[in-house]
């Protein structure tokens, strides 16, 4: 989607708004017919968890090897127990939250600019207490843009303009280009969610070697092939995708909590995962999709750590028995059943952390109208 021109950043670290008069900001603003957006006027973006969502439908991934773990034609539950012989010690998740400010006249067409907070966090586990590093977490302010139509120089304008206030600007051509606002709204955001993404692999990357639990989709933060070898576990908790045939879609609904499928070898655009579906919990008289998760691991992990199969068998069946034990309880959670209790402390404190973005909002319009 997206050409080799990528992403400009500002250098200033702050994510308070300066409030003052920003000349630069208000100059591109001026000759681009700025004017702001009452976001309530248009369809809102997609919230976050949706958007996992949608890349897990449109993930351009395949089914290669279904008798991965156990031949096909002799799959049933299987009941997991053990304790892993790498048991994760670090727990990973991301937040976004975006607004957008206004539209440009870029080319002819009305241009969003979708100003956002990102930011990443992990907790540790450490003697049975949640603790979060010094370094374990990361905010980053960024406003969003399509940027196809600038030169050079504006883009390094607008980017200096934003460093003021402590905003990073995301600039990035498309090689789709529309002129409809709605498809490029979603570009700006799409550039906001991959900057979340990049710090939860920052964080990911810093200690490869100690085993970690990312919540979302695995495929998308194995981008490199050091990190095909980590020990990491990836959870989807909501099922958009089905990646059996439906001559074994009928196991799933048959587990029972603490039960799995057999694992199954999946191909994506950037790395080969071994993934499975596990059973958290259930309640009475709800659907038969309740509590499932799908669980991912890297394929040149496994096979390096543990060469022979029944090694491989036993580390998932444990490392599944081991997220089951974590799982959340509080009832009045939304997503309780599909839920680990150190991801929900990660997203709470991940929360508390980050700026208001309606402050971020208020500067930013009043350094472009200023």
């Amino acid at each position: 989607m997206w050409s080799r021109r990528e992403i400009v950043s500002g250098e200033g670290q702050s994510s308070t708004p300066v409030l003052k008069t920003n000349a630069t900001l208000h100059g591109f603003a001026e000759r681009h017919g700025f004017y702001p957006v009452d976001e309530a006027g248009y369809v809102a973006l997609p919230i976050l968890e949706q958007v996992e969502n949608e890349d897990e439908q449109a993930l351009q991934a395949r089914m290669r090897e279904l008798s991965w773990e156990v031949p096909a034609s002799t799959w049933k539950p299987i009941p997991c127990r053990g304790t892993p012989a790498a048991c994760p010690r670090r727990f990973i998740d991301g937040s976004l939250s975006s607004r957008t400010i206004g539209a440009v006249w870029v080319e002819g067409a009305r241009r969003p600019l979708v100003l956002a907070v990102v930011g990443a966090l992990e907790l540790r586990l450490e003697d049975s207490r949640l603790v979060r590093p010094f370094d374990g977490y990361s905010l980053k302010p960024v406003l969003c843009l399509v940027s196809n139509g600038l030169d050079g120089d504006e883009v390094a304008e607008l980017a200096a303009g934003c460093s003021r206030l402590g905003i990073h600007l995301l600039a990035a051509e498309s090689t789709e280009v529309s002129v409809d606002f709605e498809v490029l709204r979603r570009r700006s955001f799409d550039l906001a969610k991959q900057a979340m993404e990049a710090e939860e692999r920052d964080l990911l990357l810093r200690e490869p070697k100690l085993p970690a639990l990312v919540d979302g989709l695995l495929e998308r933060r194995l981008v490199t092939v050091a990190s095909q070898q980590m020990p990491v576990v990836g959870m989807v908790k909501r099922q958009l995708r089905q990646y059996l045939p439906n001559s074994h879609v009928g196991l799933l609904y048959e587990l029972k909590p603490g039960q799995r499928t057999p694992a199954f070898l999946l191909e994506t655009e950037h790395a080969r995962v071994v993934t499975w579906y596990l059973r958290l919990s259930t309640i009475d008289n709800v659907g038969p999709n309740y509590g499932l998760v799908r669980l991912t691991m890297p394929l040149e992990y496994l096979d390096n750590a543990f060469p022979e199969p029944a090694e491989r068998t036993d580390e998932i069946s444990a490392i599944s028995d081991f997220n089951r034990t974590l799982r959340h309880r509080e009832a009045s959670y939304g997503r309780v059943g599909v839920s680990l209790e150190p991801i929900v402390r990660v997203e709470d404190e991940l929360h508390a952390l980050m700026p208001s973005i309606n402050e971020l909002v208020a500067g930013m319009l009043r350094s472009l109208a200023a």
